[in-house]
């Protein structure tokens, strides 16, 4: 009896001898498991990307348009926010935009492997610019002496003026004036608006 009890006791200290072993290796680095493995990247040359993505403008007045082109490689569908027309899917190809206002533009590439890459760019829109309506005139052959009258028009415009006399003139949609020219002239008539733009037409009058 006495026997047995011995046994039974050395058997139940190599258990727990190899219990703690066990849970010592396993808390050791050396055997822990390697973390999972990143996904791996797509192959070159099969990767989603924005090839390009500019406006040939990046100012225009009211009403004006510009060109956005735009490129893509790999990628399955391509869009624009705010939306003007379907794109296609190009390695280069350009759209017309005409903006109401200041607008930023976003280029949206989906790829095949669901990958989304974006690109902004924004057009400025700025009020519109100066323009000579018409200009009429009495005639553009007259004697010296008589009188040459000058009608015109302009919009938008916030000055307007007339050249080699540098007689400044009303902006109006219809205004007219009276010259005597003394000699056979070239005229020149601007009219100016916001952000230093212009517009002018010329004109000869013969004087005999």
């Amino acid at each position: 009896m006495k026997r047995t009890l011995i046994v039974s006791w050395g058997a139940a200290l190599l258990f727990a001898a190899g219990y703690l072993a066990y849970v010592a290796l396993q808390r050791s680095p050396s055997v822990r498991k390697p973390p999972p493995a990143a996904k791996p990247a797509a192959p070159a040359g099969t990767a989603l990307r924005i090839v390009q993505f500019y406006p040939n403008r990046f100012e225009v007045a009211r009403g004006e348009s510009a060109l956005l082109c735009y490129g893509v490689e790999n990628a399955r569908s391509v869009r624009l926010e705010p939306p003007v027309e379907p794109l296609r899917l190009s390695p280069n190809r350009c759209i017309s935009v005409t903006p109401e206002r200041t607008t930023t533009y976003t280029l949206i590439a989906e790829g095949n492997d669901n990958t989304t890459q974006s690109e902004k760019l924004t057009v400025k829109v700025a009020p519109p610019g100066p323009s000579i309506l018409f200009v009429e005139l009495n005639s553009k052959e007259l004697r010296r002496g008589e009188p040459l009258v000058l009608c015109y028009g302009v919009s938008n415009a916030s000055a307007v003026r007339l050249d080699p006399v540098k007689m400044t003139l009303r902006p109006s949609e219809r205004y007219c004036v009276k010259l005597f020219p003394v000699r056979t002239t070239e005229y020149t008539l601007t009219a100016a608006g916001q952000g230093n733009r212009t517009d002018s037409e010329k004109f000869t009058i013969t004087v005999r």
